[in-house]
């Protein structure tokens, strides 16, 4: 942990020399300031972790000292110590210092060494909240730049696979995609032409319903291909014999279904 420091201002000497008697073995930095000016300079130069200030100053009070200090330095833990602790004190203390704490002179020497110690407590839960929040906005920055990262990429990718669809619904060679279950999950315009000729060809259709019986066969036997090229047939679709290829499409691992292609219609028709 780093070392704390206390400041504490006052501007009597005797009473800054007798806080200097108590608290020399007290594990924390200690500065001592003769008055207003002196604390905000010896702030300035060097962090204050705690700042103990006598009420009644001249050309500063202490409620106006710690105002500026909280200004300036918002996480220092701010102590009135006065021997004047009237109500409108403690009041204008708290309101316009934002006082931690208010102590009253004379002090007990173990109820000051006590209250210092839960300043330095407090302070400790003021700077962790902070870096706690400073993390977190941090973590939502990058969160948020992650998000527009990845919507950027599904943007992207999202126009890529449409225009690849668009480009597999209207290339110019029968295609029907078949899952493993033996329901038709894609057809582009060729295969619907092609294959529709008895029964108009549908996602979510049973193969069997649109697809020879010299088809259908492959596809089963594809489900545990030995060559992954797939199987080619001759089949009879409607009034034209088609040169069909039936290609596994698979993950490395299992068959994932089938891509059927009719790579060459007949140019003869059956009279």
């Amino acid at each position: 942990m780093v070392e704390r420091t206390v400041l504490c201002v006052d501007d009597e000497e005797n009473v800054l020399r007798s806080l200097k008697r108590l608290l020399r073995r007290e594990p924390f930095k200690l500065l001592t300031a003769n008055g207003a000016a002196e604390g905000l300079a010896a702030m300035g130069r060097e962090p204050v972790h705690l700042v103990i200030s006598d009420h009644r100053m001249p050309e500063m009070t202490g409620t106006e000292f710690l105002a500026e200090v909280q200004r300036r330095w918002p996480e220092t833990v701010r102590v009135v110590l006065s021997g004047f602790a009237d109500a409108a004190s403690v009041v204008e203390a708290i309101n316009e210092g934002r006082v931690f704490r208010f102590l009253a002179k004379p002090w007990n020497d173990d109820e000051l060494k006590a209250n210092i110690r839960a300043c330095l407590d407090q302070y400790e839960l003021i700077h962790s909240h902070r870096v706690l929040t400073d993390q977190l906005s941090l973590k939502n920055v990058e969160l948020r730049a992650l998000t527009d990262r990845l919507s950027a990429t599904v943007e992207e990718r999202t126009r890529v696979l449409r225009i690849v669809q668009n480009i597999l619904r209207w290339i110019p060679v029968p295609a029907v995609g078949i899952c493993t279950e033996g329901v038709i999950a894609m057809t582009n315009v060729a295969g619907e032409r092609l294959f529709g000729v008895n029964s108009p060809v549908c996602v979510g259709q049973p193969a069997t319903a649109v697809l020879p019986r010299s088809i259908v066969d492959c596809l089963s036997d594809s489900l545990a291909p030995q060559d992954p090229s797939g199987f080619r047939v001759l089949a009879a679709i409607g009034s034209q014999e088609c040169h069909v290829q039936v290609i596994p499409l698979t993950d490395g691992r299992e068959v994932l279904g089938n891509l059927v292609i009719a790579e060459e219609l007949a140019c003869e028709t059956t009279a």
